[in-house]
């Protein structure tokens, strides 16, 4: 609890803050005894609000901020929750679970997964129709040695241990996890105490053996710099460094904690938390209401609006919003995932508040660009801007890169709050309910720890309540996954084949995925529903024609297993059909095309 004679300091401290860089705003300020800090009033753009709330976060003595700033003439937008609210209330009580989970993002899944330890109905719920269909699947899949990661702060502390608990995840749960190590190299040897530097910084912070390499050895580390014509005076090697397909891991975690008991349900948007007595007792859904006594909010972007609806008001989600391009293959200009040459004069692209991005790669070999870091006052806009994007390729101009090699791009939004770090922590003020929020960058990297420390979060909530832990008996940490087929030899190749004839079909030509592969990911614990869900499980639609030639096929394939007419299956979930009506029915035999 805080002084009242300290939050008057704090309150004023911000009130002088904000005068000087923004003379025209005079906001009202109030803060409660935990440190939650609110501005209200009006400004002039948005720009002015994301810069009032870091100013307004920034003293020691701040939790975090609910920035009720509006622009002038511009309102918000806001989701209407009352429509989802009137299905809820109409479909009645649909379901319980001792623990309902929020949002099926990397944070959600690892939650689930770790609870399925216990004997406990725990029950994921996600507006979209497939786990990661929010920011887990929109971004580089890096997994951050943890060096540049602002001392003292959870993210610094959770980053470190998630990096290390990735080896075992993947060893446990089948996805592919490449340890390719992180270089960035100087042409000027005079910059050498530069890495010097940051190299006894990583160390200070607890990264894994980071070493600064003579050119000749960064050379053959990173046939890269060769082919690119780029000579290393020296280089900084953090060989912590990973590399995931982010939606790989999430699935791999969904399909473990489904293994496991866990349900999932998706399509259900969550309208309102239930409370008696300032404690949880459910969940007002899409789908109806849901009973539980915990609720986990993993909810993303949203976090802020679900904690809103649990009474507990404390901080405020504002969308970042990062474009990636990813290119062809055969543009192979890194071997490491980060090589990258550093100047003297290189300053940090994009946000202050957010890394950006540079140029790295996918264990399947795609380079990705990006990504670009702007604020934008609409959580859902996804809109990938010129501008974003000729940051994301700016950032390859050493290398030959241009927009021909671009095969697509994408954007995604970061759940960023004012403090920028992980708001993690059991609610002092509705009981039962735990906020899982502000999870961006290296929220990926640390998802092993997050799911560690709100396991036990949780254990220590349910021991007080009465309700102590147990163990489930039949839990298994392991996920078994074949390997694709294209990374099969010839002969694993006939036998398969043999064995499973679809597998002898080709679906997608790019990436070679074949009818079998399709069908195992349509047949498992948590099975795709859309085009977009199957790319994620398969890669069919990944390569360089983007689904020209397969997507048609997987329509069928989706249509056929899932028992729906062909006009009834989506990109990426309700609202998103690809086929509408038929066409030429007199040709088909009335039949949707």
């Amino acid at each position: 609890m805080m002084a009242g004679n300290n939050q008057t300091q704090i309150i004023d401290d911000v009130k002088s803050a904000l005068k000087e860089t923004l003379p025209n705003l005079d906001p009202e300020l109030s803060m409660d005894e935990r440190g939650i800090l609110v501005i209200r009033g009006e400004c002039g753009s948005w720009e002015e609000a994301v810069t009032a709330g870091h100013l307004a976060a920034k003293p020691p003595g701040v939790r975090n901020v609910v920035n009720d700033l509006s622009v002038r003439g511009k309102p918000a937008p806001r989701k209407d929750y009352g429509p989802y609210r009137e299905m809820g209330i109409k479909a009645g009580r649909v379901d319980s679970a001792d623990v309902l989970i929020i949002g099926t993002g990397i944070s959600g899944c690892a939650i689930a997964r770790e609870l399925s330890k216990y004997r406990l109905r725990v029950l994921a719920v996600d507006k979209e129709d497939d786990v990661a269909s929010g920011a887990t699947k929109a971004n580089n899949g890096n997994i951050h040695p943890g060096h540049d990661i602002k001392p003292g702060t959870l993210k610094a502390k959770l980053n470190l241990r998630g990096n290390e608990l990735y080896t075992q995840w993947a060893r446990e749960l089948g996805f592919e996890l490449q340890r390719c190590g992180l270089m960035g190299a100087i042409t000027d040897i005079r910059l050498r105490p530069l890495l010097e530097k940051a190299a006894e910084g990583a160390r200070a912070m607890g990264v894994f053996n980071p070493q600064v390499l003579d050119g000749e050895r960064a050379k053959q580390m990173e046939p890269g710099f060769v082919e690119q014509g780029i000579e290393p005076a020296a280089a900084i090697w953090l060989p912590s460094m990973g590399l995931v397909e982010p939606y790989k891991v999430a699935i791999a975690l969904a399909e473990n904690a489904a293994m496991n008991g866990v349900r999932f349900l998706f399509n259900c948007t969550v309208a309102d938390i239930l409370t008696k007595d300032g404690r949880v007792t459910g969940a007002l859904t899409s789908r109806g209401i849901i009973d539980t006594s915990y609720i986990i909010n993993c909810a993303g972007v949203y976090a802020d609006e679900i904690s809103a609806m649990a009474g507990d008001r404390c901080y405020t989600i504002h969308p970042r919003k990062g474009t990636i391009a990813i290119l062809d293959k055969n543009r192979r200009p890194v071997y490491h995932s980060l090589a990258g040459v550093i100047s003297e004069s290189a300053q940090k692209k994009g946000n202050t508040e957010s890394k950006g991005g540079g140029m790295c790669r996918t264990p399947e070999w795609n380079i990705l660009m990006g990504p670009s870091a702007t604020e934008v006052p609409d959580k859902e806009d996804l809109s990938s801007t010129p501008e974003d994007l000729v940051y994301a390729m700016s950032l390859g101009e050493n290398y030959g890169i241009g927009n021909g090699d671009i095969i697509r791009f994408f954007t995604g939004n970061r759940p960023a709050d004012y403090k920028e770090d992980f708001f993690i922590e059991l609610s002092p003020v509705t009981r039962g309910f735990i906020n899982v929020g502000g999870i961006q960058s290296p929220g990926l990297a640390a998802a092993p720890a997050i799911a560690e420390m709100v396991e036990g979060i949780f254990a220590e909530a349910a021991a007080k309540d009465g309700f102590p832990l147990e163990r489930n008996p039949g839990f298994s940490p392991i996920r078994e996954r074949e390997k694709e087929f294209r990374h099969l030899s010839r002969e694993k190749q006939d036998e398969l084949i043999l064995r499973e004839p679809a597998y002898g079909r080709v679906i997608c030509r790019c990436e070679s995925v074949t009818e079998g592969e399709i069908l195992a990911a349509l047949r498992s614990p948590i099975p795709p529903a859309s085009v977009d869900a199957v790319k994620r499980r398969t890669r069919a639609g990944m390569g360089r024609c983007q689904g020209g030639f397969c997507q048609c096929r997987v329509v069928e394939l989706l249509a056929r297993e899932l028992g729906i007419d062909p006009a009834a299956v989506t990109l990426r979930g309700n609202g998103t059909n690809i086929l509408v009506a038929d066409n030429r029915p007199e040709a088909c035999g009335g039949e949707a095309v």
